[in-house]
């Protein structure tokens, strides 16, 4: 049965999801997305100029389905410091879905170095990313569970460690597992951003 056009372009982008996070962006084809999606190739043709076009809505996609969800969870806790906890649990858990999600990041990372277009796109990303994080620190001050001397510089840091640490946890062969990630992150909380003996910051 021939499905509307918005449930065609659903049944893409959810395939192109799984086959890149399998296979790598310059791995899958149209083609086998096509086969995946259970559509013909002009249809994916026609909705989507390539894979990288491909990747960009999958990304968009996953703005919904995977951050949305945690920073939602996040935005419930009591105060910051859980927030931060839930944030580094929910995008470092266990489990095939959020590899998939890394290794699409991963993928995005490298054709963003190479086209304008979508590395302003991903800087948008990142304005939200860095607004999310600095809403949550600032909970976390007000509530006395956080402390630093600069908001803006510990929201910075805060998301080198992160993306830092991702890299390593997820790339193919890498020297940690999301385990071990959530571990360190965990750590780097409690030293650099929980208040000292003495209430004040900690010091690197």
């Amino acid at each position: 049965m021939r499905q509307p056009t918005e449930i065609r372009r659903q049944l893409i982008v959810e395939a192109a999801r799984v086959l890149i996070a399998e296979r790598g962006l310059f791995a899958a084809t149209m083609r086998d997305i096509a086969h995946g999606a259970g559509v013909s190739l002009g249809t994916v043709s026609y909705h989507f100029t390539g894979i990288a076009e491909l990747l960009s809505e999958v990304l968009h996609a996953e703005m919904d389905d995977f951050y949305r969800p945690i920073s939602a969870r996040a935005a419930l806790e009591p105060d910051g410091a859980a927030a931060l906890r839930t944030i580094i649990d929910g995008f470092f858990a266990d489990g095939e879905r959020t590899v998939e999600h890394w290794r699409l990041w991963l993928d995005f990372w490298t054709l963003s170095a190479h086209d304008k277009l979508y590395a302003d796109w991903q800087v948008q990303v990142y304005v939200q990313w860095r607004a999310d994080v600095v809403e949550v620190l600032q909970r976390g001050r007000s509530a006395g569970t956080l402390l630093f001397d600069d908001i803006d510089v510990a929201a910075m840091e805060f998301m080198a460690v992160f993306d830092g640490w991702a890299a390593q946890a997820f790339l193919p062969g890498g020297p940690i597992g999301p385990g071990r990630a959530r571990v360190l992150l965990h750590d780097y909380v409690a030293r650099r951003l929980a208040p000292g003996p003495s209430g004040t910051p900690r010091q690197p």
